[in-house]
Formats: C-alpha cells, sequence, structure tokens
C-alpha cells in the first residue's frame, strides 16, 4: 500500500471515532479562536508600545526597522510563547478526550479541559522550550546561506520526529518538558527506528481534500458569473475553515491512537493493527 493509500485508510478509521464523538472539533475551534484573540492583543499592544521608538526615529530622519527593536523581539518570542501554550493546551485536552474514547472511555469535553487546566504549568514550560528552538531556527535560517538553510530544514525535521508524541507525554505522563522530549524521542526510535523515510501525512490528505474547495469559485462563476464567483469564494473559505478542524481533529484522535500503540503495542479497535504498525515506514 502506497503512502497516500496509507494515510487516507488511517483518516478514515480517524474519522470513526470522530462521527461518534463531534465534541472533539471543539478543541481546534477554541484553539483557533483562542490564538486569533491572542496574537490580536498582542500585536496591537506591541504596535502601541513602538509608537515612541518610531516616532524618535521619524524626528532624527532615520528610517524606523521595528526587526531591530528589543521590544520587537521580545514581543515576538511573547507571541510564539502564547500561541504554542493555546495550541498545546487545547491539543492535550483533545487527545486526552480521543485516548479515552480509543479505549472506550467516557471522558468528555470538560474532562479534556480539567486535564489540560492541571498540567498548565507544564504546558507553559514546553511553551517556551519550543518558542526558543522555533525562533533560533528561524533566526539562523534567515541569516545563513542555501547550504546553512538546508542544513537548518533537516534540523527542523529532526526537531519535529522527535516532538512527535510530546502532547500525548504531557497528557499521561508526570514529566518536565525536557523529559517529556526525551520520551517522545525515545519512543519514536523504539517504534519505528532511528531513521524514516516517510509515513501518515495528513498534509497530502488535506491538499487532496482542499481540492472541492478550490473548485467552488470557479464553478460558481460559470454557473452565475462574478456574483456567482463572490459566493464561491465565501463558501471556499468556510469549506477550508472547516477542512483545518476536522483535520486538526483527526490528527489528535490519530496521535492517541500511535502513542498507545508505541507505549503498549495495543491498537485501538478503530484502527488497522497493520496500517498502525507501518504507519511510519524506516529506512532499509
Amino acid at each position: 500500500m502506497g503512502k497516500f493509500s496509507r494515510s487516507w485508510e488511517l483518516v478514515k478509521q480517524s474519522f470513526a471515532i470522530l462521527r461518534s464523538d463531534k465534541q472533539l472539533m471543539l478543541f481546534p475551534v477554541l484553539s483557533a479562536v483562542s490564538c486569533f484573540v491572542v496574537t490580536a492583543a498582542i500585536s496591537t499592544g506591541g504596535a502601541f508600545l513602538l509608537l515612541p521608538a518610531r516616532a524618535a526615529a521619524i524626528a532624527a530622519g532615520e528610517r524606523f526597522n521595528p526587526n531591530q527593536s528589543p521590544m520587537f523581539l521580545l514581543g515576538m518570542f511573547t507571541l510564539y510563547v502564547v500561541n504554542y501554550f493555546v495550541i498545546v493546551f487545547f491539543n492535550v485536552a483533545l487527545v486526552g478526550v480521543a485516548h479515552s474514547r480509543l479505549m472506550g472511555g467516557t471522558w468528555t469535553f470538560k474532562d479534556g479541559l480539567e486535564l489540560a487546566w492541571e498540567r498548565k504549568g507544564t504546558i507553559l514550560k514546553w511553551a517556551l522550550v519550543a518558542a526558543t528552538v522555533g525562533v533560533v531556527l528561524r533566526t539562523l535560517e534567515e541569516r545563513l546561506g542555501l547550504i546553512g538553510r538546508l542544513i537548518m530544514r533537516i534540523i527542523g525535521i529532526a526537531w519535529t520526529l522527535a516532538c512527535y508524541f510530546v502532547v500525548p507525554v504531557l497528557a499521561f505522563e508526570d514529566l518536565t518538558p525536557i523529559d517529556a522530549l526525551k520520551r517522545s524521542s525515545k519512543l519514536f526510535r523504539d517504534t519505528w527506528g532511528e531513521k524514516v523515510i516517510g509515513g501518515f501525512s495528513l498534509s497530502m490528505v488535506s491538499l487532496v481534500l482542499m481540492l472541492p474547495g478550490i473548485g467552488l469559485p470557479m464553478a460558481a462563476a460559470f454557473l452565475a458569473g462574478i456574483n456567482g464567483m463572490m459566493v464561491g469564494l465565501i463558501l471556499m473559505v468556510l469549506y477550508f475553515l472547516v477542512l483545518s478542524v476536522f483535520m486538526s481533529a483527526v490528527g489528535g484522535i490519530f496521535n492517541a491512537a500511535l502513542y498507545r500503540y508505541a507505549c503498549f503495542k495495543q491498537v485501538p479497535p478503530a484502527f488497522s493493527e497493520e496500517l498502525i504498525a507501518s504507519a511510519w515506514a524506516p529506512k532499509s
């Protein structure tokens, strides 16, 4: 079975869980809304704080470059940390409820939020670690040449794989952020090996599912001209929003299933053992 076929089947199996508990889609919705609110608040506050420096630069006849302002850099780092916290907080809640459902439990939306709230301190510490690494990688990538950027991309992929199980580890194991990273990396290595060539790809499935949305404006324009195209554009945006929520929920469900398999070699009833075992393909 090819990579896309395997990914598609795993999405379908995850969707079976999502269909039985549609509350799971509330977590990515709240995550997106919260990220938008905090981004707007921090950006607005940061813009006001930079006004004196901008006015001073203009008065001196100089060009104001916010990227060189310590206040701007601090604001960007704060934005990274807060957004990481929000995303991981709701992902912990999602994985908690998804894991319960996979194992026949009865956890509710409220139980997921309570779990994430209990872990809020650890989640914040992890957000600081993840934001620091993210800022460092991005800064180095921008300043290095082509070879340097390629190296940073490889490091970024390795970091992503090492962090693959951080969310469920934060949810279910009482570990510090660094120990959670070590635990996540060990689970991945012990289950699928030191090197992998690929595996479950939400992005690949998402791209295919985006095609109907992209076709909406064209179909509407063909049927009703420019007015129809405007309606089609609105429908396309709504379709993409719903698809994003759906794929985020599916990703959380599958992450919980893989974590269960990596820890205990147990495959939840809703999933195929063969597909779970081959979710990541090691290099031969």
